[in-house]
């Protein structure tokens, strides 16, 4: 692998029943989920393997098994390509705990102690929601046009922007339906997914949860990365702990600008996007975020570390 490389890993979502059947198969993924079954609890094997679809959704679980797949993903690749060296990491949304993992800046078992305070933080946020809130997935030519329209519907607020053309948006469901309602009756050119998430996470209504994040942060020791992490919350590379730390916490109530994050790894010089997953997500944007033939992109499926490691790539 040549050019200088930028790690990738996707936020809450890409979570499916089964989706570590074939990674534990890999003695290095095998022994991180090990290593983060005291902090993510005893039931991390079996959320990876035999939960179904609706449980697994709930935030208090998705949480703990992707996080547990990106790390238990990355080290076994790590493993197969011990002269690997990164110029930098992004994590989309909660992706970033494991984007500090691959920077040296949290060790595994630090970041599955965070993983845990957060996954219970926004849980017991969504817990406490007096209606139905949630997320919708909105797709347009251009996502500027997009954050003007939410703009106009008392209730929605940009949750995250994804790339030029995509993003998410947060609220009340009635909100979001409403959103929905007006694009459809004045035609605006927009696709409109609502989401099966529990709430939404990175807007105002999950500012509540920032206390709990940063009272688990004061616990946890975070050293400066190795290399640059590029954080959605701010949008550039990271390097202070201490701001790291904040901007951990920020990231609750914040709107994730990961397309920024990503335009400024390109910028900073990174060419080369790797992302490996049991099914990559991030790494299929890069087309509506960077121009044509000026980065490239790979992405490693589980099949390709399961049993016998990774040939390179």
């Amino acid at each position: 692998m040549s050019g200088n490389i930028c790690v990738l890993f996707a936020g809450q979502s890409v979570q499916e029943a089964g989706m570590g059947v074939e990674l534990l198969k890999n003695p290095a993924a095998r022994a991180a989920i090990e290593r983060l079954k005291p902090s993510l609890g005893a039931d991390l094997e079996a959320l990876l393997t035999t939960m179904p679809e609706e449980p697994l959704a709930l935030t208090f679980n998705a949480q703990r098994a992707i996080h547990a797949s990106h790390a238990a993903h990355w080290l076994a690749y790590q493993a197969a390509h011990p002269g690997l060296r990164l110029d930098g990491a992004i994590g989309h949304s909660m992706g970033v705990v494991a984007a500090l993992v691959a920077a040296d800046a949290l060790s595994l078992e630090d970041s599955g102690r965070f993983i845990a305070a957060r996954a219970r933080a926004f849980s017991d946020r969504c817990k406490a929601f007096s209606e139905p809130m949630g997320l919708a997935a909105v797709s347009a030519e251009d996502f500027n046009d997009v954050v003007e329209s939410a703009g106009e519907v008392p209730g929605v607020s940009v949750a995250l922007w994804n790339t030029a053309g995509r993003g998410t948006l947060g609220g009340t469901m009635a909100a979001l339906e409403a959103y929905a309602a007006r694009a459809r009756a004045e035609d605006w050119p927009v696709k409109i997914k609502i989401l099966k998430v529990e709430g939404p996470y990175h807007t105002a209504a999950f500012a509540p949860a920032r206390a709990a994040l940063a009272a688990a942060l004061e616990a946890i020791p975070l050293k400066a990365p190795s290399v640059p992490v590029f954080m959605g919350t701010s949008g550039r590379a990271e390097t202070d702990p201490a701001r790291i730390k904040a901007l951990l916490a920020d990231q609750a109530a914040a709107c994730e600008r990961h397309l920024d994050a990503v335009r400024a790894a390109h910028a900073a010089g990174c060419r080369t996007f790797v992302e490996v997953s049991f099914r990559p997500q991030p790494v299929t944007w890069l087309s509506d975020q960077l121009e044509a033939g000026s980065y490239k992109a790979i992405a490693v499926p589980t099949a390709e570390i399961a049993a016998h490691g990774l040939g390179d790539k």
